[in-house]
C-alpha cells in the first residue's frame, strides 16, 4: 500500500491564494484528498472547494470548521499556510504593522489549532498515524534577516507553537500529529515584493543583484520552487510520516545548515 496517498482524507489549506498555498492544495488533491482551499478571496482556479477565511478571526475559523464538518463529517489534515512578510527598518516599523504580522502568522495558526483540534481529534482514528497538522514556518525562524524583525519573530514563535501543540496533544491523548515545514527563499510573488522592498530600504541595490546574491549564497545555488515545499507538506500530511511528530522539515537547499 502506498502510504503517501491521501485517498479518503479531508484537508483544509489556509492562504491558498498564494504560491505555496496553491501548490500545496493542488498536490494534496492530486494525492487523493478532498481539499477545502481557504483565503480572504478565492483563487482563480481553487483546488477542490473554496471557503472564505480570515485566519485572524475566531468567528471566521469557527464558521469554516463547522462547514467542513457539515459537508465532510471529518478533518484529517490542516495546513496552516497563511502568512505575510512586512519589510521595514526596525526603527521605522509601525506598531500596527508589527501587530498585524503577529496576528496573521502566529495568532492565525493558534486559532486554527484551537478551533480545528476537536474535529481533528475525532477524525484521527480514521487512519494510521492519526490526523495531521502542518504549519508553514520559515528559514527565518532559525536565522535573522535585516528589515524582517516582525516576520522573523513571528516564524520563531510559530515554530515553538508547533512544538508545544505536538507535546500537548500527545499529553491529552489526541491522535493529532503536528509538524512544521521551513522553506528557504521561495520563487514567489511574495519574494519578489520582499526583494523590491529590500532594494529600496538598503539604498538602491538592484533587485537583480540581490536575487543573484541570495541564490549564490545558497548551498544548492537557487531559490526553492513552491512545488518542492508542497512535497514536504504532503509527506507530513500522509501516513508515511505516521511517526513524525513535533518536528521540522527544512526545504531550503541547505540554508539552515550553512
Amino acid at each position: 500500500m502506498d502510504t503517501t496517498r491521501l485517498d479518503g482524507t479531508i484537508a483544509l489549506v489556509t492562504g491558498a491564494n498564494g504560491d505555496i498555498g496553491s501548490a500545496v492544495a493542488r498536490l494534496l488533491a492530486e494525492r487523493g484528498a478532498a481539499v477545502v482551499s481557504t483565503d480572504l478571496r478565492a483563487p482563480e482556479e481553487p483546488a477542490g472547494e473554496f471557503a472564505a477565511l480570515d485566519v485572524t478571526s475566531e468567528a471566521s475559523w469557527a464558521e469554516v470548521i463547522a462547514l467542513v464538518e457539515q459537508r465532510h463529517g471529518a478533518l484529517d489534515i490542516l495546513v496552516n499556510n497563511a502568512g505575510i512578510a512586512p519589510m521595514a527598518r526596525l526603527d521605522a516599523m509601525t506598531l500596527e504593522d508589527w501587530r498585524r504580522c503577529q496576528q496573521v502568522n502566529v495568532e492565525g495558526m493558534f486559532l486554527g489549532l484551537k478551533t480545528a483540534s476537536d474535529l481533528l481529534a475525532r477524525s484521527g482514528p480514521r487512519r494510521q498515524g492519526g490526523a495531521s497538522v502542518v504549519n508553514l514556518c520559515s528559514g527565518a525562524s532559525d536565522k535573522p534577516a535585516a528589515f524582517s524583525a516582525a516576520y522573523c519573530a513571528s516564524k520563531a514563535a510559530a515554530r515553538m507553537l508547533t512544538r508545544v501543540a505536538a507535546v500537548e496533544f500527545a499529553a491529552l491523548g489526541k491522535p493529532i500529529r503536528v509538524n512544521s515545514v521551513h522553506p528557504g527563499v521561495v520563487e514567489s510573488a511574495m519574494m519578489d515584493d520582499i526583494l523590491a522592498t529590500y532594494s529600496r530600504i538598503s539604498g538602491g541595490t538592484s533587485v537583480e543583484t540581490l536575487r543573484a546574491g541570495v541564490a549564490a549564497g545558497n548551498p544548492m545555488g537557487r531559490f526553492v520552487e513552491p512545488a518542492e515545499v508542497a512535497e514536504a507538506v504532503a509527506f507530513l500530511a500522509s501516513s508515511a510520516a505516521r511517526y513524525v511528530h513535533g518536528d521540522a522539515i527544512h526545504v531550503d537547499g541547505g540554508y539552515a545548515a550553512a
